[in-house]
């Protein structure tokens, strides 16, 4: 029988840890060019490890993001948006068949407020893939957290390509084929959001989307539906994709237009049929995109028995001034 998927609150890893992406199926990096410098992302690292007599190891790594050894202001000749910034990667437990719900842990601690008069943001997101019932690929999706003003923020849940379809949303997503929808939800720096795509139980061709504020395990939050996908198919979803970071909103062309962000992705997890909560892991694929040489930033990794749990950083573009 199966046991529709409950929010559940993954307790954080102890110690806690202490900063391009693709945001569509039509902006995946084909892959992430090598930095001339062959010290980039590694300089400067550090690792402690913490254990106590019979517990799994839990060790704790920084690093800087830097691609470079020294980042410089970067000027392009043209403005773009939306702009990759940072990658990861992720996997969780599964058959061959895929899995019927995904939860993403992330949290923001800081980063632009998209608003009506600077239309700047920061988006958070990760990407879900979509096989049928023979493993082939039928397409891609994210789902995300967008801040904007007054404590609000948007919460973006798109597929991507001719298989799926939103009667509550728009029938385009980032202007190519697919399905898309935005609901807005009560948000704040800092709360840790657990962000979920679950397949309905009673109509394996709808997926759902939910998100709820999980800061305090004692009094979790509402959990938040933020409509529906169809598929014009029976699907699973794929155990292991990708999340990124990006800056959208307003064409940019030099990197001291990135404000300084900062977040966390915690490794997701997916509940089987008999309840039971299989985490998985997170991996750092670093910066990326068109100004990866030109943004500065830290990275925590803490990692339980080798695997990746949870990244944490924080970085911003070279030249960037708060302004006054």
């Amino acid at each position: 029988m199966y046991i529709s998927q409950r929010p559940q609150v993954i307790p954080p890893v102890t110690p806690q840890p202490g900063h391009d992406a693709p945001a569509s199926a039509s902006r995946h990096p084909e892959s992430i060019p090598a930095s001339a410098d062959s010290g980039a992302g590694v300089a400067g690292s550090t690792r402690s490890v913490v254990s106590t007599p019979g517990a799994v190891p839990v060790t704790v790594e920084t690093s800087k993001l830097d691609r470079v050894s020294d980042p410089r202001l970067e000027i392009k000749k043209e403005a773009s948006a939306p702009d990759g910034m940072y990658l990861v990667s992720y996997t969780v437990p599964g058959s061959g068949q895929g899995v019927s719900n995904l939860t993403f842990p992330i949290s923001i601690g800081a980063g632009p407020q998209r608003t009506p008069s600077e239309p700047a943001g920061i988006y958070y997101a990760m990407q879900f893939g979509i096989n049928d019932a023979q493993g082939n690929s039928l397409g891609d999706g994210y789902i995300g957290l967008q801040p904007g003003e007054d404590g609000k923020a948007q919460v973006p849940f798109s597929g991507f390509g001719s298989h799926f379809t939103a009667p509550d949303g728009s029938c385009d997503a980032d202007g190519g084929p697919g399905a898309s929808n935005s609901t807005t939800v009560d948000f704040t720096f800092g709360h840790q959001y657990n962000l979920t795509v679950e397949q309905d139980p009673q109509n394996p061709q709808r997926l759902s989307g939910y998100i709820q504020d999980v800061t305090d395990p004692e009094h979790l939050g509402p959990r938040q539906h933020v409509k529906d996908l169809y598929v014009d198919r029976k699907v699973s979803l794929t155990t292991s994709y990708s999340g990124f970071v990006e800056h959208y909103g307003k064409e940019i062309d030099r990197s001291s237009q990135i404000a300084p962000t900062a977040g966390s992705f915690s490794a997701p997890f997916t509940t089987d049929d008999q309840g039971n909560i299989k985490v998985g892991s997170v991996k750092s694929e670093g910066l990326y995109g068109r100004f990866r040489n030109s943004i500065t930033g830290d990275l925590q990794v803490t990692r339980v028995n080798g695997e990746g749990k949870a990244l944490k950083f924080s970085f911003q573009g070279v030249g960037y001034q708060k302004p006054g």
